[in-house]
C-alpha cells in the first residue's frame, strides 16, 4: 500500500512539474509579446475612418514589423555617406495579429513611387522628391536611421499605421539562414525564371525542381536581369515562391531544433540591423504553427510604367485603401 500511495506521489509530483513548466514557458511566450508590443519605432498618427459606409478603427491587436533586404554584401554598419548606404531591394510588412497568432505580409514594390526624403553629406535634410521607395534606405546617416526612414515612408503609406519594429538583413546573410533549416525546395516556373538567372547554372532551367542551398540560394532570390521590363516583379514572384519554401522548412526543423530562432539570429550578426531583442523572440513561436502561406503575402495594386531612368509603380489609390482597410483595421464597435 505504501508503494503503492509513494507510486502516486511521484506521478502527481511530475504532473504538477509538466504543469509548472508548461505554465512558465506560456508565461515567457506571453511576457516576450508584451515587450513587442511596448515600444514603436513609428508612433503613426492613425485615425477611425468610415469607409464603405462602414466605421473602422486600427486594430491594437496588430504588431507591424518592417523586414528590408539590402542590395549591399558589405556589413550594413559600414560608415558611408548619405545617399550611398544601398538601397531596400525587398520590403516586406510583416503583421502579427497578437489574439489570433494570425500572421500577413504586405510585399511593397521596391518602385513604388512616392516622397522620398533626401539628405545631404552631414545628414541635414535638403528636399524631397517622388522617386522609388526603395532609395530612401540610402540616405540615413546610419543603418538604423535607415531603417527608421523606410519605416516612415511605409507608415505614411498605409494611412500612417504604427510600425513597432524593425529588421534589415543584406543579401550576404541569405546563404547561412537557408541552410540553418536544411535548405529550400523551389520549382522552376518558366515566367520567373529570366536569362540572367538561367545563365548561372543549369539548376535554373525552367521546369526544374530544385533544393536551394548556399550561394544558390542567394541567387534565386537576387539576381534578375535589369535590362528586362517588369523583371522586380518576376524576382518578386520567386521570392514570394522561396518564402513559401522556407516557411514550411523552418516549422519542420523548428520541431527537432527549439533554439533555431536564436541561432538564425546569431548567424545574422554583422548582417543584420534590428531593434528585435533577443528577449523579444519568444513571441514569435506563438505564430510559427499557424502560418499558412496561401493567405500569407498580400500584393499592392497598380501600375507599372517606364520613367525616364527607370520603372515606376503607381499604387491604385482605391485598392490601396481596401488592402489597408481590409489588413490593418478592425469594425468600430457600435455598442
Amino acid at each position: 500500500m505504501m508503494k503503492k500511495n509513494k507510486k502516486i506521489y511521484l506521478w502527481g509530483m511530475l504532473l504538477v512539474g509538466v504543469v509548472l513548466l508548461a505554465g512558465t514557458f506560456l508565461y515567457v511566450l506571453s511576457w516576450s509579446g508584451a515587450l513587442l508590443r511596448r515600444n514603436k519605432v513609428i508612433e503613426g498618427k492613425v485615425q477611425p475612418i468610415q469607409y464603405e459606409g462602414e466605421h473602422y478603427v486600427y486594430n491594437e491587436d496588430l504588431i507591424n514589423i518592417l523586414c528590408l533586404g539590402i542590395d549591399h554584401d558589405h556589413a550594413l554598419n559600414q560608415d558611408v555617406l548619405p545617399g550611398e548606404r544601398g538601397q531596400s531591394d525587398a520590403i516586406f510588412l510583416i503583421s502579427l495579429n497578437s489574439k489570433t497568432r494570425e500572421m500577413k505580409i504586405l510585399n511593397i514594390p521596391r518602385d513604388l513611387m512616392m516622397p522620398v526624403d533626401i539628405y545631404d553629406a552631414e545628414g541635414n535634410y535638403f528636399n524631397t522628391r517622388t522617386m522609388q521607395i526603395t532609395l530612401q534606405y540610402a540616405y540615413g546617416i546610419d543603418e538604423e536611421d535607415s531603417c527608421l526612414k523606410t519605416a516612415q515612408d511605409v507608415s505614411a503609406l498605409l494611412l500612417n499605421i504604427p510600425i513597432h519594429r524593425y529588421c534589415a538583413i543584406n543579401f550576404n546573410a541569405v546563404p547561412a539562414l537557408n541552410d540553418a533549416v536544411g535548405g529550400v525546395t523551389v520549382q522552376m516556373a518558366s515566367e520567373y525564371v529570366d536569362a540572367e538567372l538561367a545563365k548561372l547554372s543549369p539548376m535554373f532551367t525552367p521546369g526544374n525542381t530544385v533544393h536551394l542551398t548556399g550561394g544558390h540560394s542567394f541567387n534565386y532570390l537576387h539576381v534578375r536581369d535589369i535590362h528586362t521590363y517588369a523583371s522586380c516583379e518576376e524576382r518578386a514572384e520567386r521570392q514570394k515562391q522561396y518564402i513559401k519554401g522556407y516557411i514550411g522548412a523552418l516549422k519542420e526543423t523548428i520541431k527537432t531544433d527549439p533554439k533555431l530562432l536564436f541561432e538564425l539570429y546569431s548567424i545574422m550578426n554583422e548582417n543584420m540591423t534590428t531593434d528585435i531583442g533577443k528577449m523579444e523572440l519568444p513571441s514569435f513561436y506563438f505564430y510559427i504553427d499557424k502560418m499558412d502561406f496561401e493567405d500569407l503575402v498580400v500584393q499592392i495594386e497598380g501600375e507599372r510604367t517606364v520613367g525616364d531612368h527607370h520603372e515606376e509603380f503607381y499604387a491604385d489609390e482605391e485598392a490601396l485603401e481596401r488592402l489597408t482597410v481590409d489588413m490593418f483595421y478592425t469594425l468600430a464597435d457600435k455598442g
